[in-house]
């Protein structure tokens, strides 16, 4: 038995059965794995996924997904690459290819990315990108319940710079299981620019992880948002593996209803002479359940190392939850290391403050939380895709954000 704990012994050979292929031979992470304590996957074991159709009948972008002025899309079903649905003109210094998904381990989730991934989709960039490259993820079940394993590769070489945008969406229908994998290398003096976001349908199960290589002098900026899922987890593990590499990591999550939504971050400084920053805030409404574990690991010849992170939570009703479980692992002297975490409701001198000047209560809890949710987004470079977030914000807030405590 593997590090991670078994929760269902009989998934790989059961989802492996309907797949035709050899089981996958790893297991999902169980509650007694301290990293998936606060999101139990019981529900997941119990559906009875298939493998998602890779020609899935799709004949255009559902209306559902942002467009990015000047982008050029590439696009994702069931986690094949759809080439009539996507961009032939990348712009100079990017090209894209597909290949073998790589035999890697890790954790078990990207092992099963790894034994049923249809294809990797690799993007590489030779030099300064002028086109933001939109990757497009949609999942879209059948008649019963689909699993579907995107892989993603990102390779920046020294010297280059490129910002990517990843939209995952979801076709109503069917509950679904999404797994993507994104594994991003930034090389010497590199940047990376990578904005997420995930507006999954309310059946969908969206279990993500993305493992990012900084090395000297390179730069990775992220952006991280979750509005939708039953269930959904976002796990970033960046590993800073050269000098005076500079990783800025941000998120925010708005949950309704049921929703669950997991940022899970393993901040790893290898080297000296490193920064990285993270700020994670959350609204929760009706039964929902939010959760952030962050861990900065500061190894033991890592000196000088600058490392923050906060996660700030707001209850919009007395139903949800917030988990939050900061964490520094500092085994160097000479560091500036801090973390921070709050929750609470609505302030009423806020409240009172806008009732007095004719602000209706629903206008005012709109206003309150996007004002909180918008901080957040700050520090995302690239202005159009921080309007499109935004505006994705506001929307989220116009359907659920007048939840009463």
């Amino acid at each position: 038995m593997n590090a991670l704990a078994i929760l269902d012994h009989s998934f790989g050979e059961t989802y492996a059965k309907r797949l035709g292929v050899a089981p996958w031979s790893g297991a999902l992470p169980g509650p007694k794995v301290e990293e998936w304590r606060f999101t139990p996957l019981r529900a997941l074991a119990k559906v009875p996924f298939v493998p998602a159709p890779v020609d899935a009948a799709i004949g255009s972008i559902p209306g559902n997904v942002p467009t990015i002025p000047g982008a050029a899309r590439l696009v994702l079903v069931n986690g094949a690459y759809r080439k009539d649905l996507s961009d032939a003109n990348l712009g100079k210094g990017v090209e894209i290819s597909q290949g073998k998904v790589p035999a890697k381990e890790g954790s078990s989730l990207v092992a099963l990315n790894a034994a049923y991934a249809p294809a990797s989709l690799a993007v590489h960039v030779s030099g300064a990108a002028k086109k933001i490259i939109h990757i497009i993820s949609i999942g879209a079940a059948a008649s019963t319940p689909a699993a579907l394993h995107p892989r993603i590769t990102v390779t920046a070489e020294n010297g280059s710079a490129i910002t990517l945008v990843e939209s995952h969406v979801g076709l109503p229908g069917q509950a679904y299981f999404s797994n993507p994998v994104t594994s991003i290398t930034v090389g010497e003096g590199a940047s990376v620019r990578r904005y997420v976001s995930v507006d999954e349908t309310n059946e969908a199960f969206h279990l993500a992880t993305t493992l990012v290589k900084v090395s000297g002098g390179g730069h990775f900026e992220a952006f991280h948002l979750g509005l939708g899922g039953a269930l959904t987890r976002q796990e970033i593990r960046i590993a800073l593996t050269g000098e005076n590499a500079e990783v800025r990591l941000n998120g925010a999550y708005a949950l309704s209803g049921h929703s669950h939504h997991d940022f899970t971050t393993v901040m790893d400084h290898q080297v000296p002479h490193c920064s990285s920053s993270q700020v994670f805030k959350g609204v929760a409404g009706g039964e929902s359940r939010g959760v952030y574990q962050g861990r900065i690991h500061v190894a033991r010849d890592a000196q000088k190392t600058d490392a923050r992170q906060l996660h700030k939570a707001l209850f919009l009703s007395r139903g949800p939850q917030i988990d939050c479980k900061p964490e520094l692992e500092i085994y160097a002297d000479d560091v500036q290391c801090a973390h921070g975490a709050t929750t609470g409701e609505i302030d009423p001198n806020h409240m009172f403050y806008l009732a007095a000047r004719g602000i209706d209560p629903d206008t005012a809890r709109r206003l309150l939380i996007e004002g909180f949710l918008a901080e957040s987004m700050d520090d995302i470079s690239e202005l159009a895709v921080r309007e499109q977030f935004g505006a994705a914000l506001t929307a989220w807030l116009a359907r659920y954000g007048t939840a009463q405590p």
